[in-house]
């Protein structure tokens, strides 16, 4: 009679052991890409704002410099001819500069983006139960609440973790500039 050795006990218990540390790896990487793209969102949305701040300020220069001429050619001309001429081509180009800024989209595209970032994102992410909210300067992905709590929970716990690691790293180079 030919014995082998009773496995099964053995492989029976790795088992379970294996995949519950597969569904953990699994979680922590899920966790870790869903923070990476939290990141990636709250960046965008940063830059947007940014950069819809210095449109928003160019316009308003624009505006105040229509304004100003509007005033010098119209309302007090300037009594020297040349003071006069350099004035009605300042109000032509500011109002040629507002024109061009207008027609050529860049309105829509640097001001009315910006404010457009975070319903845009909320209306791609809705088909995966996530939603990007908004919370002062910076922005955080939730989830719906069909998502099991489990779940939720998990992806707190690896952010806070996250974010501690991320305060650190950030410390220890400015350490190490200093």
């Amino acid at each position: 009679m030919n014995q082998t050795p009773d496995t099964s006990s053995t492989s029976a218990t790795s088992i379970p052991v294996t995949m519950s540390t597969n569904k953990q790896t699994s979680d922590q990487v899920t966790y870790r890409d869903l923070v990476i793209f939290e990141e990636r969102l709250r960046g965008n949305m940063i830059r947007l704002r940014r950069r819809k701040k210095k449109f928003e300020a160019l316009l308003c220069c624009l505006l105040v410099l229509l304004g100003y001429f509007f005033y010098a050619v119209f309302v007090d001309p300037s009594k020297a001819f040349t003071n006069h001429l350099i004035n009605t081509v300042a109000l032509l180009v500011v109002a040629g500069s507002l024109v061009f800024f207008y027609r050529s989209g860049m309105y829509s595209e640097k001001i009315m983006y910006a404010a457009k970032f975070v319903p845009h994102c909320n209306r791609a992410l809705s088909s995966f139960n996530l939603q990007f909210n908004r919370q002062g300067e910076s922005g955080e992905l939730n989830f719906y609440p069909m998502i099991p709590k489990q779940l939720q929970d998990g992806f707190d716990k690896y952010r806070k973790q996250y974010q501690i690691r991320k305060k650190a790293r950030q410390q220890s180079n400015k350490a190490k500039a200093n």
